[in-house]
């Protein structure tokens, strides 16, 4: 039997190599941004297609996967000049195999001269690289910046995946961050996932960069990154890996149904929040008024009118109150149901005189507004996903301003939310 290794070789010499293109969409723009290619090989023996996983690990020594990855690069800048004679905005991501890079990686400018060759802009060259798999940070660095410095645009491919070292990302700049398919997969449905995602993306618009779902199979996936900030994706929902001049099947229609579903659920969304919202301000009013007139000497009056409400409106988990400084001058008064007696470590409700004046939720007062709602979070009383409405309300028994604080279930039942307003 032939070595693996040589069995490559042979492909790369009798140029059994073909370059497939995936699409990366845009749904703003409702086009498609850019192409990722994957080249598959050829076996010489049966004209079999090996995939490119496969392909790979035939490459069992260091020089075999170098010389398969230029010429994997290079099969696909060629087959990629012929596309962008008709589109110039047209961008190629192209995947750099970083465990190959040696001292003389960068010397030889090999990826450079394939595109000066084959006329294609390096400013519309994306170059994928998985950091983990580097050796060397250095070499790799250096290698990203002489790229960098030509006007090629680098990514970073499976963020969030396996052992992806997070803090390399400061040290490379990524222009694109591309979210691994284990962090999209049923996003919708994984609250966690949810705000991994978010992170990412608010990362990102800071530092500048791109973020790109990888592996999106459904419009309900699609449709959670749409309201968490994410705007390019990839994957089978859109178009499966193929002849982009013979176009993509159902990639269209694809993306005008999400663009369709994604105008009635924000719309929806827009519409519910405002009623919900309502909802709240009137009760939190209803609630500060009685609790205005309320004898406040001991706390016990007030306690029990928080309780009373507590046990009339289930939606509401925790009722608390406050000074205009941010201490809580009354107890926490929870639905005893909602509280999670597995985690009650973690999460406790807080006692009386304790100190929110660094809170979400009281800062805005400080700053004069009269009333604020936070986006849903983890409430540390009660370790649920609840929203926390605080309003300011004047005690006449006292003559003075208080805060009223209710943390309130978040009743939707999709995982991806629109943030409060």
């Amino acid at each position: 039997m032939q070595h693996p290794d040589r069995t490559v070789l042979e492909i790369i010499e009798q140029g059994h190599l073909k370059t497939v293109f995936q699409p990366l969409v845009s749904l703003k723009r409702k086009s498609v941004f850019a192409l990722e290619a994957l080249t598959r090989g050829i076996d010489p023996a049966t004209g079999e297609t090996i995939p490119p996983s496969f392909l790979f690990a035939l490459a069992t020594e260091r020089r075999t996967r170098l010389a398969l990855d230029r010429a994997c690069r290079e099969k696909a800048l060629e087959s990629f000049s012929h596309l962008q004679w008709a589109d110039r905005s047209l961008m190629l991501s192209v995947n750099m195999d970083v465990s190959c890079l040696g001292v003389s990686a960068r010397g030889t400018r090999n990826l450079l001269k394939a595109v000066r060759k084959y006329g294609v802009s390096p400013s519309n060259i994306i170059i994928e690289i998985i950091e983990s798999r580097a050796d060397n940070t250095d070499v790799l660095l250096d290698f990203v910046e002489f790229y960098r410095s030509r006007d090629f645009l680098i990514a970073l491919d499976d963020v969030g995946a396996g052992y992806s070292n997070l803090d390399r990302i400061p040290l490379i700049k990524p222009d694109v961050l591309k979210m691994d398919r284990s962090l999209i997969s049923g996003i919708h449905e994984q609250f966690h996932k949810v705000e991994v995602v978010k992170s990412f993306v608010q990362m990102a618009g800071r530092i500048g960069a791109l973020v790109v779902a990888e592996g999106v199979e459904c419009q309900e996936e699609a449709l959670c990154l749409l309201e968490n900030g994410v705007d390019v994706f990839q994957g089978f929902h859109f178009a499966r890996p193929g002849n982009p001049t013979s176009g993509y099947s159902g990639l269209r229609e694809a993306v005008d149904s999400l663009a369709s579903s994604y105008e009635t659920l924000v719309t929806r969304r827009v519409s519910e929040n405002k009623y919900r919202l309502n909802q709240y301000d009137a009760l939190m009013l209803t609630l500060g008024m009685e609790i205005a007139a309320v004898d406040a000497d001991t706390g016990k009056n007030m306690d029990r009118e928080l309780a009373r409400f507590v046990d009339a409106h289930p939606m509401i988990e925790c009722l608390y109150v406050l000074d205009m400084r941010g201490v809580q001058v009354s107890s926490t008064v929870c639905n005893p149901d909602k509280l999670k007696r597995s985690k009650r470590l973690l999460y406790e409700p807080a006692n009386q005189g304790t100190d929110h004046s660094l809170k979400e939720y009281y800062l805005p007062l400080r700053a004069g507004l009269e009333k604020f709602t936070t986006a849903p979070y983890i409430s540390l009383a009660s370790g649920n996903r609840c929203i926390t409405i605080a309003h300011v309300f004047h005690h006449r028994k006292l003559n003075k301003d208080m805060i009223l604080c209710a943390d309130i279930s978040d009743i939707q039942d999709e995982t991806c939310c629109m943030a409060e307003a």
